[in-house]
């Protein structure tokens, strides 16, 4: 007597779904997608589309086209903002990197006591925002200022600096501090891609009797590029 073969019951599109590994990390980065779209997405679209309307706190608004937007074109302080703004990503961004990156070439050297400097080039990443806030904000204090109080110890100035009543000086200080605060990311990053270059490479290119500068251009930045492409 011929056995009788029992055939599966086919899984339904969701099922499968569910089982299949090559949807895995679609159900895993879900729920982080879901919260983007809910906490970004919708503000920004909100946003673009009060723009095009006269909304005022406490009242709705009706559709005005491009009549705000028309506004700010001839706003001056627009402009100023818009400079400003420009201003402190550029410089803070390419200060950042370019300090970030000395240091973590610094640190991946062979150094002394290497574990404790990168802990102290860690510190400004893991203090609370409010406490750096705080600390530069009598770091530029018009009158108790230690870095006035320090220059004018040393006679480079007679009288102390307005850090923050000085539009020039006011953009200077905001970027220093920005700097201050990402340059621990940008490092320890930078540094642990350095890490995964191997050292054989660099054994190989200065048996050919390349330099450090060519050692850096031709070996270290190219396979630092996917690092410093998401740093």
């Amino acid at each position: 007597m011929a056995s009788e073969t029992t055939v599966p019951p086919r899984a339904s599109f969701f099922g499968g779904m569910a089982e299949s590994r090559g949807w895995l990390s679609f159900w895993f980065l879900l729920p982080a997608g879901a919260l983007l779209l809910i906490f970004l997405t919708y503000p920004l679209g909100l946003g673009i589309w009060l723009g095009f309307t006269d909304t005022r706190v406490g009242r709705d608004g009706i559709f005005i086209g491009l009549e705000n937007y028309e506004y700010l074109w001839d706003d001056s302080i627009f402009w100023l903002s818009v400079f400003n703004t420009l201003l402190y990503t550029v410089s803070a961004s390419i200060l950042k990197f370019v300090l970030g990156l000395w240091l973590a070439l610094l640190l991946n050297e062979n150094l002394p006591m290497k574990s404790f400097f990168r802990a102290v080039v860690l510190l400004p990443w893991v203090v609370p925002t409010v406490l750096s806030a705080i600390a530069f904000w009598w770091i530029y204090d018009a009158q108790f200022s230690i870095i006035s109080w320090a220059l004018i110890e040393m006679g480079i100035i007679d009288q102390r600096i307005n850090f923050l009543g000085d539009p020039t000086n006011a953009r200077a200080s905001v970027i220093a501090a920005n700097v201050w605060r990402g340059i621990p990311f940008v490092a320890i990053t930078l540094l642990a891609g350095l890490q995964t270059i191997p050292q054989s490479l660099y054994e190989a290119a200065t048996l050919d009797g390349a330099s450090r500068w060519r050692l850096f251009r031709h070996v270290t930045l190219p396979l630092l590029t996917p690092i410093i492409a998401i740093t």
